[in-house]
């Protein structure tokens, strides 16, 4: 993938900023390098026209190098504070490098007390994703990747409670989907949030109980090119809730178990709809040199009105998916603002949908890792 004239741009602006930053300002680049294999996360084997393709002509693989940038800028005055923050990512893979992408994360927050308990708050943000996956035809990638996302959220924080802090926002993001073989998708999606967390101390360390939850409503449209396929759209409804606790051991060291339940209703067709539950758990080590993070979770997702199939048809059984997530994150300074990172990563699905002729539904195992070097600013 050629390095485009946006990426340029950002890195340019970013820099400029940066030489005349004050301390309201604070700027990080990192770049890594390793291995992923299957980032298009595809079945081992599928039939296609009569023939068999394997696991060497589905799954493609490649050595990586990373580039990151975060730019973050904060200013408070008298109730008011806003931030601002900037994150331009690239992946560009050495075997095939016209898969490489790169995305842009940008948000400004803004926040005003009202009095020590309350405050107002509102976000608007930006994301591009600019990612190209193998084409529009169903037995190469049915997905696009690639996308432009425009998102806002507002809402007030409070303290209804001793030592407790509730958050309750609206939301609304509209993301235009690439266009992809003769397909072009969007949608519109709005709801509400809350979260509350509980803060007591045991043994002079901070204990946090908390809940999140949301509900949001997500229309599809989706465009045709092509006479054989209408336009359509598609009406599903989210419900999320995840409790959590975090124990901390020290104060360098702590753990997060959660739950968490999820439903997608399909209004349209009542043909998506799922329910997905699961534990998860998090751990953070933080010291003076060195910072840790890392999570695993176990997700189990039930569909409520897709029947699985094997290669000969319908086995009587609804569609369900097993996710294992790991993800571990470190860094290690070595010296004045620089410190050596890894990265590891991997997403394991199985499921009971093991018909060879179709892509989606399948299994598949998608893992990277990395090591590279941090500069902070």
């Amino acid at each position: 993938m050629k390095i485009t004239k946006i990426s340029l741009t950002i890195i340019l602006t970013l820099t400029s900023i940066i030489s005349y930053t004050q301390s309201n300002h604070s700027f990080n680049a990192e770049t890594q390098a390793g291995y992923e294999y299957n980032y298009f996360r595809s079945p081992k084997e599928i039939r296609t026209g009569g023939a068999i393709l394997n696991e060497d002509e589905l799954i493609s693989s490649s050595f990586y190098q990373d580039i990151e940038l975060n730019y973050k800028y904060r200013y408070k005055w008298s109730k008011n504070r806003i931030r601002v923050s900037m994150n331009p990512f690239s992946r560009i893979f050495h075997e095939n490098s016209d898969d490489s992408y790169w995305s842009l994360s940008t948000n400004v927050k803004y926040d005003y007390k009202f009095s020590r308990k309350t405050s107002l708050l509102a976000e608007a943000r930006f994301i591009r994703m600019n990612r190209e996956g193998l084409g529009g035809d169903q037995d190469v990638l049915i997905n696009p990747l690639g996308y432009t996302n425009y998102g806002g959220t507002l809402g007030l924080q409070f303290a209804p409670l001793t030592n407790n802090e509730l958050t309750v926002e609206g939301f609304y993001n509209f993301r235009n989907f690439d266009v992809f073989g003769v397909r072009d998708l969007q949608y519109n999606e709005f709801g509400a949030q809350i979260s509350s967390v509980q803060t007591f101390r045991i043994n002079k360390l901070k204990h946090k109980l908390g809940i999140t939850a949301y509900a949001k409503k997500r229309r599809y449209d989706t465009f045709n090119a092509s006479d054989v396929e209408p336009d359509g759209e598609r009406d599903w409804d989210y419900l999320k809730g995840t409790l959590y606790y975090r124990l901390p051991f020290s104060k360098q060291f702590e753990i997060k178990p959660s739950v968490v339940y999820y439903i997608r209703i399909d209004n349209s067709t009542n043909r998506s709809g799922f329910n997905q539950f699961g534990p998860g758990i998090a751990l953070k080590y933080d010291n003076d040199k060195t910072k840790i993070r890392g999570t695993f979770s176990f997700i189990t997702r039930n569909y409520t009105d897709i029947e699985a199939r094997n290669t000969d048809g319908g086995i009587g059984e609804d569609l369900k998916y097993e996710y294992s997530n790991f993800q571990m994150n470190a860094a290690h300074k070595i010296g004045k603002g620089f410190s050596i990172t890894a990265t590891m990563f991997s997403r394991i699905r199985s499921t009971n949908y093991t018909d060879i002729d179709a892509r989606s539904f399948r299994n598949y195992r998608n893992q990277y890792a990395g090591i590279g070097v941090l500069w902070e600013f």
